[in-house]
């Protein structure tokens, strides 16, 4: 569609307001992007939400509410008080589908970005590039409203868009057969605001496909819960301990009540908070927490969301810490084979401050809140208060990198131009949940990938460490034309990509040495106070097994009588592994008379214990409750015994 007719198109809606008679049209790509959207490029109901959110980050909005009807989902809301749509911007929108305008130099002339075309009128990073965020709402439904305002405005735009099905034929088609493909039509029409300085974009989801409703409302969970209770013999899984009850989809009539951490009366942080904390809580139950274990789909939903736009951080930002006692600071070298220096802070001063870091904050970027549901959601990255382990080092340890690559001796067109970036390496003995163990690279402050946990391709076997680190890269210039379609994964030969790795690869090893040296100078003055005990056969096994898998902590283990167990929590929070003797190490016959079974039993309780250091080194303990983790110590001690 040319200009001129973008034009005339926009003239035609701005008359609506005296005729009343709405626009209509019909979509058209110009490519066979929404083609692809409707086959699904976005996974699952938040990449959907993420990229709505996203586009009121674009827009300048201070504050989006999403309310999803749960749990029955008849119809989601998405309101923002961002700059709003004109008829213009909305032409172009239904018109161009595929072609964003927001970082050329259209999108200065429809007032969408600022001169610097990969920046919002009000400064901040684009997020969006591709024009398609708001057609992700295919993965929802076929039919949606777009209500928009601009400021100063008496009346605002409303669009009503229905998506036509998918085609399979349009992907066989030549790009030329393609570009003008029908993909759905619209009505457009204007009408009065009562309000001429309001401002903002409400997307309304109507008629929600099913199969969205069903995941949302985590159908496949419950189900799979009915058919463990009627088939004896199928595979046992436990129900989410967190979830938002269950209806009967026939009449609407609530099967299972709610079971979440936050009461009606509590407020939006305050919500999301409880939540947290309960996750918190579950480590008192088993080593790691797995939210796809403990949560419904939709808590999923939520958190995934969360994780991925950019809101504050629950805790602040890692890069405004202060010098504490629980944390020890290092520097991430930029150079082959670099060595990580430790940062002494002066009282009162960041990290942020020290070193010149520039991304932005809560409070730089300017406010930018999320509500989903009456819940206010933040970035779920927890640094403080996390469970001890039985890691030889206590403290936790964040490492700074920071580095701007020119690729000076290559052409742009084959480099991408220049590269810069910031990022941080935190390493705590648990991480929590375990969906946090990784890394996630961030455009814009904002990323469609969750965290990687293997690093990036990081090959070398640091299996414990990997799932003892929470990293985030955040790029300020570069790597956009990395990012694939789905804004959920990246072109890997890309040269940012590529150059990220090494870099990436890099600070791990930086990290690993340093954590590893750490251990060593505990371990030394540990058994410096220990006695000749420690020296026996069973325990020096364990050590040189570990260690010839790279292991150099080895983990604490208590084993405790059933009347000891008050003391459980304290020596769990101290980072000792502790196991109840009777479970693990039943008595042996005969066992509690003479000299010769006591001796046993002494044995069998060493051997417990070097098991469980093994195991728990080795990281196959982590996925484990307590429990079950008692059951696998004692049913091995049962083969041994033969």
């Amino acid at each position: 569609m040319s200009k001129k007719e973008d034009e005339k198109l926009a003239k035609d809606i701005r008359k609506t307001e005296q005729t009343t008679a709405p626009v209509e049209g019909k979509l058209e790509t110009d490519d066979r992007v929404l083609a692809r959207i409707t086959e699904g490029i976005y996974r699952q109901p938040a990449s959907a939400l993420r990229e709505l959110v996203s586009n009121a980050y674009d827009a300048d909005a201070t504050e989006v509410i999403i309310l999803t009807d749960a749990p029955r989902f008849g119809q989601i809301s998405v309101r923002d008080n961002g700059h709003g749509l004109s008829p213009e911007i909305l032409t172009h929108l239904v018109k161009h589908i595929g072609s964003s305008a927001k970082r050329d130099e259209r999108g200065v002339e429809l007032h969408m970005a600022a001169s610097n075309s990969n920046f919002s009128p009000g400064g901040r990073q684009f997020i969006g590039k591709l024009g398609i965020g708001l057609f992700s709402v295919a993965q929802f439904t076929r039919h949606f409203l777009i209500i928009s305002k601009t400021k100063g405005d008496k009346y605002r735009t409303v669009a009503d868009i229905i998506l036509g099905k998918p085609d399979q034929k349009l992907l066989q088609l030549n790009e030329e057969e393609t570009r003008h493909f029908e993909t759905g039509h619209y009505q457009i029409w204007r009408e009065p605001a009562q309000d001429s300085d309001a401002h903002g974009t409400e997307i309304k989801l109507l008629e929600l496909l099913p199969r969205t409703r069903d995941e949302l409302a985590s159908d496949d969970v419950w189900t799979r819960q009915d058919n463990q209770k009627e088939d004896p013999e199928a595979p046992k899984t436990d129900p989410p301990k967190i979830h938002i009850g269950r209806l009967r989809r026939t009449d609407g009539i609530v099967t299972l009540e709610a079971s979440l951490p936050w009461a009606e009366t509590d407020g939006p942080r305050a919500r999301f908070e409880k939540l947290i904390e309960r996750l918190r809580a579950l480590t008192n139950e088993r080593e790691s927490v797995d939210i796809r274990k403990v949560c419904d789909n939709y808590l999923w939903s939520l958190w995934t969301l969360a994780v991925s736009i950019p809101v504050p951080y629950l805790e602040g930002h890692p890069f405004d810490f202060h010098s504490e006692p629980e944390f020890k600071f290092f520097e991430i070298e930029n150079r082959v084979k670099g060595q990580a220096k430790e940062i002494t802070l002066k009282r009162n001063t960041t990290l942020r401050k020290t070193l010149g870091l520039k991304t932005p904050d809560g409070a730089t970027a300017g406010r930018f809140e999320v509500f989903m549901d009456g819940v206010q959601l933040f970035r779920p990255i927890l640094f403080r208060g996390l469970p001890r382990s039985e890691s030889s080092v206590k403290e936790n340890l964040l490492f700074i990198g920071r580095h701007r690559e020119e690729f000076s001796n290559r052409q742009v067109s084959l480099s991408g131009g220049p590269l810069q970036f910031e990022a941080y390496l935190f390493w705590a003995p648990k991480i929590v949940p375990k969906q946090n163990q990784g890394v996630v690279l961030r455009v814009g402050n904002a990323s469609g990938a969750l965290f990687d946990p293997d690093f990036m391709g990081y090959e070398t076997s640091e299996h414990n460490r990997k799932a003892q680190i929470t990293a985030e890269i955040f790029v300020s210039e570069g790597l956009d034309d990395a990012i694939n379609l789905d804004r959920e994964s990246f072109n890997y030969a890309h040269p940012h990509y590529q150059y990220l790795t090494k870099w990436l690869h890099s600070a791990f090893r930086q990290f690993s040495n340093r954590q590893k040296e750490l251990a060593k100078q505990v371990l030394t003055a540990r058994r410096a106070k220990e006695t000749k005990v420690t020296k026996e056969k069973l325990s020096v096994k364990v050590e040189e097994a570990l260690k010839l898998r790279g292991i150099e902590d080895i983990p604490e283990v208590v084993l405790l009588e059933r009347k000891q167990m008050a003391a459980v929590p304290k020596l769990r929070h101290e980072g000792k592994l502790v196991l109840i003797k009777e479970t693990v190490v039943p008595r042996l016959e005969r066992s509690n008379q003479t000299a010769k079974g006591k001796v046993e039993q002494e044995l069998a309780e060493k051997r417990a214990i070097a098991i469980t250091q093994l195991l728990q080194g080795m990281g196959l303990l982590g996925t484990l409750s307590y429990d079950e983790q008692e059951q696998l110590v004692r049913d091995i001690m049962e083969i041994v015994r033969g």
